[in-house]
Parts: structure tokens; sequence; C-alpha cells
């Protein structure tokens, strides 16, 4: 079974602080709530951090429901215990032309060509080329977006959308940390995210739904890749 799961984390306690700056320590937290044999094949372990102005709010997807009590032990509060609920359920839900309003934080690369070689993966850097990324995304996802100012689309196709259905990029930072804390020697892990926010058409609900349990982009591992949907409102 499918889960989503939400779990409060309290920044003022140690380890609260450590798995808010550290991926790779949020990585090994999260993938500890889950047993070791776990199939991955219907939907991956996938997790994003939000941080409101009065809340830091851990979501995990995965294929059958986490074991948080250690995390909320470690770095959350006693009365705020993690909810999971049954995922499957929403996402049979799903059905063409439906608007979500959605969130995503990713990891938008592209290949770098070299002669000879396979291309280097390098991340998008600019809003503007990270939200070309998204656009492209969406084309395989499942779901389409508000054309913008200088796409060619047919002016009943742009009379569908408003100004506040157009995607956006809230914010644009770089995790580096370290995979392995013993090995000094070893190159930091550099990872580039953005976190996209707008609204999006159900376009294919199959494909939707395997974007939602699988991720989109890179740096699933690290916090990136999990979109989530609520209501327009």
């Amino acid at each position: 079974m499918t889960t989503l799961t939400r779990i409060s984390l309290n920044p003022a306690r140690r380890q609260g602080v450590k798995l808010l700056t550290d991926p790779q320590a949020m990585h090994a937290a999260v993938r500890s709530a889950f047993p070791p044999d776990i199939s991955q094949t219907d939907a991956r372990v996938l997790w994003r951090v939000d941080k409101r102005p009065h809340e830091h709010v851990l979501y995990i997807v995965g294929p059958e429901k986490p074991t948080g009590a250690h995390i909320v032990e470690q770095a959350g509060w006693d009365t705020r215990p993690a909810q999971s609920a049954d995922y499957e359920r929403f996402l049979s839900a799903l059905t063409r032309g439906q608007r979500w309003r959605f969130e995503l934080v990713a990891n938008p690369t592209y290949s770098e060509p070299r002669e000879g070689k396979r291309g280097k993966v390098k991340p998008h850097v600019s809003a503007r080329n990270q939200l070309n990324w998204l656009y492209k995304q969406s084309e395989r996802a499942g779901f389409c977006l508000a054309p913008r100012i200088d796409d060619t689309v047919a002016d009943e196709e742009r009379a569908r959308w408003n100004v506040a259905d157009q995607p956006q990029v809230l914010e644009r930072w770089t995790d580096v940390f370290r995979r392995d804390k013993k090995s000094r020697n070893a190159p930091p892990v550099r990872i580039s995210k953005a976190r996209f926010v707008g609204t999006l058409e159900v376009t294919d609900p199959d494909r939707l739904r395997t974007t939602l349990t699988q991720g989109i982009g890179r740096g699933r591992a690290y916090g990136c890749g999990l979109l989530t949907l609520a209501p327009v409102k």
C-alpha cells in the first residue's frame, strides 16, 4: 500500500537541526523508516522538507507505511506523531482534466555534449532554465502547465489559464554534503535544487500516478523529485 506521511520537525532540537541541514543524515533517517527488503517497484521512497515561517514538515512517499517514531523521538515533538495516509485512494481518483496546485523540489539538470564521450550532467542554475526544464518534464509526467508568454498556443488555450496558475521558482539553492563522513578526501556532493509551485492540469492520469510515486528528475534519494498536489482554491 503506497502511503504519504507527514512529520513535523523541531528546529530547536539538535537532531532536528542535523536532519534539516544534512541531506545525507535525512536520507539515512528516512530510509531506516522502512524495512531493508521493501520492493520499490510500485513506489519509490521519496522525501521532501517544506520550511514555513512557523513549521518545518517532512513529507515521505513510500511503498508501505514507514515507522517514523524514531524521527519524531529524535527530531520532532511527542505530541505530533507521524501521520500516514493511504495514497492509493487519492491516486486512483485522478482523472484527465483535473487541476491541482502543485509543489515540487527538484534537481533540474541537462546533459552537456562531449565529443566521443557520454554527456556530462550539469545543473540548470537560472530560474528561466529551471522553468524550461519543468515544462519539458511535464510532457512525459502526465500533466500540462499554463502557457508562457512566448509559447505559441491558440487564444482559446491561453484563455483557460490565469496569472495565478503560472508556475514559479520560489527558491533556489545548492546542498553540499559528504556521503561518507569518514573519508575526508572524497569530494563533496553538490545538488542544485529549485522549489516550484503553480497549477497543473492532468493530461494522462496513469503517467501522473507514476510521477507521484516514482518522482521527477535526479537526486531523488536526497530530497528531490517529490511532487505533491492540493486542491485549487
